[in-house]
Formats: C-alpha cells, structure tokens, sequence
C-alpha cells in the first residue's frame, strides 16, 4: 500500500491562505489522508489572523502523522522527509522570503528545512509562490479584516457594535476612531457581520507588482529537481492524485 501521508508547510503570506486551507480540507477527506501541519511562527500569526487555526487543528488533530506543529517545534519532524515518510512535502502558501531562503541554499525555518531534507532525499516538493503573477502581471492577495475611516468616520455612532461585541477585544479606539487591532484578531468576522454601515471589511482583494527579485527566485526553483511550482492552490489536488497512483 502506498503512502497517504503529506508534510504541508504554511508560511507567513495572507495571499492564497483561505483557499489553500480548502484545498486541504478537501484532499484530507477526498484521498484519506494524513496531513503533518508545519507552520513558521509567522505562519502561525498569519492563520490567526485570517481565522483558519481552527480549520487547520482539525485537519491535524495531533495524531500520529497528523500533528500540528508551529516554529521550532517541527523540527523534530524534519527527519522523516529523509526517511521518505511523507508523500509529497507541501510548501504553500510560500513567502518570497521563504522562496529567496530556498534559492539561496538557507534552510533556517521550518519550511526551508524541509525543503533541504526533501531536496537531499529525492521527495517531491509542491510550491505555491504568494507572488505568482496573474495573465496581467499581478499578484493578487487578501487583506484581513480593518475598518474603513472613510466610512466610519462619517456615520457617528453613539455605540460601535464591533467594538463591544468582539470576542477577543480587537477592536481599540485611536484618534477617535476604531481600529482592528490584529495582534489579537482571529478572523472570526464577527465585526464584520456586525457593523450596520459596513465599515469593517474583510479578506478584500487588492492587486500587487511582484518584484523582479521575486519573480527571478521563483524561475530559479522552478529549475531545481523535483519542485513543481504551483500556479493556483487547486492545482495541488491532481498532483497528489498523480502521486498516489505512482505509490500504490
């Protein structure tokens, strides 16, 4: 029987985050597998923040092989990659920090040193770059949740219904104003729902121009043995299904 384990690496960027947690959730149960979460501290935050920590603790419970791990904690992991344990290693959604890192032979966070022991034992690795650039160039990504001043300082409330019904008190007063404070923001959207003028949005999509850097990094890897280069978070589902069938 083949393997149906999968290391998945979640890295600091908030671009293509929602969607790559779909993509899990659907594989998980679409192929029966077990998925190891390997988060950097900054993934971490980022997850927080857009609200998937939950979605992703329940893709990986913490049993054997499907154990949530964060920062430091995953490297005592790492060394299954060399023991061929794991499928596919899974970096996405990969900062271009994390690409430049991979690049440039520096494997100091989790998901680099991942990448170097899956490179060193000949294991498939699937990326998707937060910069990958659209038909027209740009790279598009998610904003968490804020509020609008343009609106909220036209309205007068005499009560912010966000600002007292935050679960985690993420809403704060500057200048007179609320503010999403997203040090402690869990993306629930609540204040969203919440707010009667709709001044507090989240995950609003905004076009980027990537970096020449970013893009010259990306081209390199692209290059190196075994890395497949994810346009699209989906695209990740017929890879896996190809490499499962290779493995049974």
């Amino acid at each position: 029987m083949g393997l149906k384990t999968i290391a998945w690496a979640v890295t600091g960027g908030g671009a293509y985050l929602r969607e790559c947690v779909d993509v899990m959730e659907y594989m998980k149960n679409e192929f029966n597998l077990k998925i190891t979460i390997f988060l950097s501290r900054w993934g971490y935050e980022v997850a927080r923040v857009f609200g998937v920590l939950p979605r992703l603790k329940n893709i990986a419970p913490g049993g054997y092989y499907e154990e949530f791990l964060v920062g430091d904690e995953g490297m005592y992991y790492v060394g299954r990659v060399n023991m061929r344990r794991y499928l596919v290693v899974v970096i996405m959604p990969a900062t271009a920090n994390t690409i430049a890192k991979i690049v440039y032979g520096i494997a100091d966070t989790v998901a680099t040193a991942l990448f170097a022991q899956a490179e060193k034992s000949s294991v498939p690795v699937l990326i998707l770059p937060t910069d990958t650039p659209d038909k027209d160039g740009y790279t598009v990504t998610e904003l968490p949740c804020h509020v609008d001043r343009s609106i909220c300082s036209t309205m007068n409330c005499s009560v912010c219904e966000p600002l007292i019904r935050c679960p985690v008190r993420a809403i704060v007063v500057v200048g007179k104003y609320p503010r999403v404070d997203l040090s402690r923001c869990v993306g629930c959207e609540l204040c969203m729902r919440v707010c009667p003028y709709g001044a507090v949005k989240c995950w609003e999509k905004i076009k980027l121009i990537p970096r020449s850097v970013d893009l010259e990094n990306i081209e390199k890897l692209s290059r190196v043995r075994n890395v497949v280069i994810i346009r699209n978070p989906w695209e990740v589902v017929e890879k896996v299904k190809v490499l499962l069938s290779n493995s049974a």
